[in-house]
Formats: structure tokens, sequence, C-alpha cells
């Protein structure tokens, strides 16, 4: 009998440690829905006036608004200004930018043409350069415009659009 009671005690040992074994829990899951990021443009880019004189050249407006000038152009005054954009989202949270990949077209009423290239920006585009602090950011654009001589640029007013990508990183 002791040995029937040694097996059976052996046997609900076992299976006290079998059920001891395991233990079932429940766990939790989050996720959380940020706000859409969003840009407008606050201030347009503008080169300025001047004049390209006999045989053009370049005229550089970092993103701080700088004009820089190479070639024969003449800078005339007017506002020259980089363009600038507000980034709004989640507030702390990083950001890409994608400038234009490509040249921008400047085009009067009679469809002479500048060339915008060379875009600059501040932060730098690239993966992760922007913080949202507080939620929201200015980006300014900085950019070359290519002038040809007065008889390719004649006299009047050059407007053109460009494409960036604002994206969470």
């Amino acid at each position: 009998m002791i040995r029937k009671l040694t097996a059976l005690s052996l046997l609900l040992v076992l299976l006290v440690f079998k059920v001891q074994a395991q233990a079932t829990i429940n766990g939790q899951a989050y996720a959380e829905v940020i706000a859409a990021i969003t840009a407008f443009e606050n201030n347009q880019m503008s080169f300025g006036r001047f004049s390209p004189e006999i045989a053009g050249g370049q005229i550089v407006l970092t993103p701080e608004g700088a004009r820089l000038v190479e070639g024969s152009v003449i800078l005339g005054g007017g506002i020259a200004q980089p363009g600038k954009f507000i980034i709004t989202g989640q507030p702390d949270a990083t950001y890409s930018i994608q400038l234009p990949t490509g040249p921008a077209l400047l085009v009067n009423s009679s469809n002479n043409t500048m060339i915008v290239d060379n875009w600059v920006s501040n932060p730098p585009a690239g993966n992760g350069t922007g913080i949202l602090v507080g939620g929201s950011e200015t980006v300014s654009i900085g950019a070359t415009l290519t002038i040809g001589s007065l008889d390719d640029n004649p006299v009047g007013v050059y407007t053109g659009t460009y494409s960036l990508t604002f994206a969470y990183n």
C-alpha cells in the first residue's frame, strides 16, 4: 500500500508540475494614429530684379536669402527671397525633404525661358533631416537661376513652378 501511495503521490506531483509549467496571460497591443504631414508655401521664391546684359549668367539664391551673381548679370533691386514652406504634423517627429530632381522652367509671356536648378534647402534635403519641434518647422529653398543674354531673355516677368516632397521617416 505504501508503494501504491508513493506511485500515486509521484503521479500527483507530476500533474502538479505539469500544470505549474505553463501560464496563460493576456498581453496588450498599442497603436497610435498621428496627424498627416502637411506643407504650405509661406513665401514664393524670387530672384529679384536684374539685367542679363550681353552674356547673361547665373544668380545663386541661398536658402538664407543671399544672392550671388556670376557672368554679366547686374542686380537691380526688387525683392529676392528663398522659397519658404511651413511643415506641420506630429510634434517632434522627424521628416525627410526631397528636392526637385531636375530643372524647372521660368517662362515669360513670349515663351522665352530661364532654367532654375541646383536646389538646396535649410534644413538640408535627405531622410530624417527635419524635426517638427512643437509640430511645425519652416523649410527654406534656394536654387540657381541660369539666364541667357538680353536677346535670349528680354525684359518681362518670368514664372514657373517646382515640386517638393515632405514625408515622415
